[in-house]
């Protein structure tokens, strides 16, 4: 029988599923477990319980536990009983649960999309909800007509996908909140490998839902030009500068995508790869756009200037401007195309 050993939780697979390339997702979901004012969290497709059953031994969280497999439920339950845990286990389809119970925190990870809990899960969850999604080529535009069929988007691939494909799942779960009356409040995102991790707080007021869809938007994309304007429902764009035609892509999440509060709380109490992971998180603008200066630069025929410069030259100049965790040569801004262009062309000539 296989034994498994990630944080403090020592665990049993017995041909349960678990997912080792998600231990460092699991790390940063504990260190923003911990720094959440919640007693109680729901593993709601729990396999194992490992997620479950860190948030109680290293955020001191109250768990729950639900799988609609008899066999994982016996797994979780002798995992349970390992480290020493007393905690409810629910042997029940996950939408019909949330339905029958409310939690103060629901946490969905799914193998694959989760837009089938969604509603249930905003339903469910009195605070904080967590979303998993492994379905990336339909929310970063790898395939167009899947995103439009779990998500009500449309995306194609751009230089720096990950953001829209975030942005998306965040407006989503965005909608899908507001038919219940309730707003999201992003916690903290990120994407990792082959998923996207989004931490929300839940707000049940009419007036806090009335100002969501100003949140909510989309991107437009020049596929000619690369060029990303973001605009808001009801806003249109013709043709971009370069003469080329924009594709619009959403509706997404066009507000901040972090508490600061929050992930600030996180970095403090983390250590090494994932300290350094989330102060990148922290310190990144709240902005939709971003690009990829080595491709910025390729399309100029120049060479790539040093991202920390370029950051700071748009930082110098006004423009709000940071590094970005899923990709080592993007910067995030709210600086046009052109402007961004411009800089890096005057930083080329100096390298």
């Amino acid at each position: 029988m296989v034994t498994v050993e990630e944080g403090k939780a020592k665990i049993i697979l017995d041909g349960v599923f678990y997912n080792p390339r998600m231990r460092f997702c699991r790390d940063l979901d504990v260190l923003i477990f911990s720094s959440i004012d919640s007693k109680e969290i729901l593993d709601s497709l729990a396999a194992s319980g490992i997620r479950g059953i860190r948030a109680a031994l290293e955020a001191k969280k109250m768990p729950k536990f639900n799988d609609i497999d008899k066999k994982a439920v016996e797994v979780i339950k002798k995992n349970l009983e390992i480290n020493g845990i007393d905690a409810e286990v629910y042997n029940c389809d996950a939408n019909k649960l949330f339905r029958e119970k409310k939690f103060e925190h629901v946490d969905v990870d799914p193998f694959g999309s989760p837009a089938i809990f969604i509603e249930s899960a905003c339903f469910s969850a009195k605070k904080y909800l967590s979303i998993t999604a492994t379905d990336t080529a339909a929310l970063c535009g790898s395939s167009t007509s899947s995103g439009l069929r779990k998500y009500s988007a449309f995306a194609v691939k751009t230089d720096t996908h990950h953001e829209t494909g975030l942005r998306i799942l965040l407006g989503f779960i965005a909608r899908q909140a507001t038919k219940i009356d309730k707003a999201i409040i992003p916690i903290a995102s990120w994407t990792f490998e082959h998923c996207y991790r989004v931490h929300l707080a839940l707000k049940r007021s009419s007036s806090a839902v009335s100002r969501i869809y100003e949140k909510i938007g989309y991107i437009f994309y020049c596929k000619s030009c690369n060029a990303k304007v973001v605009k808001g429902f009801g806003e249109v764009l013709e043709n971009c500068r370069c003469g080329g035609k924009f594709t619009q892509i959403g509706p997404l999440w066009i507000g901040e995508i972090k508490d600061k509060d929050v992930v600030s709380k996180a970095v403090k109490i983390a250590t090494g790869k994932a300290r350094k992971f989330l102060t990148i998180i922290l310190d990144e603008v709240d902005v939709a756009t971003s690009y990829d200066v080595q491709r910025v630069a390729q399309k100029l025929k120049i060479s790539t200037p040093p991202i920390q410069s370029v950051v700071e030259k748009l930082r110098g100049l006004g423009f709000k401007a940071s590094r970005s965790h899923y990709c080592g040569n993007c910067v995030k801004t709210d600086a046009s195309l052109d402007d961004l262009s411009e800089i890096v062309t005057s930083l080329s000539h100096q390298v």
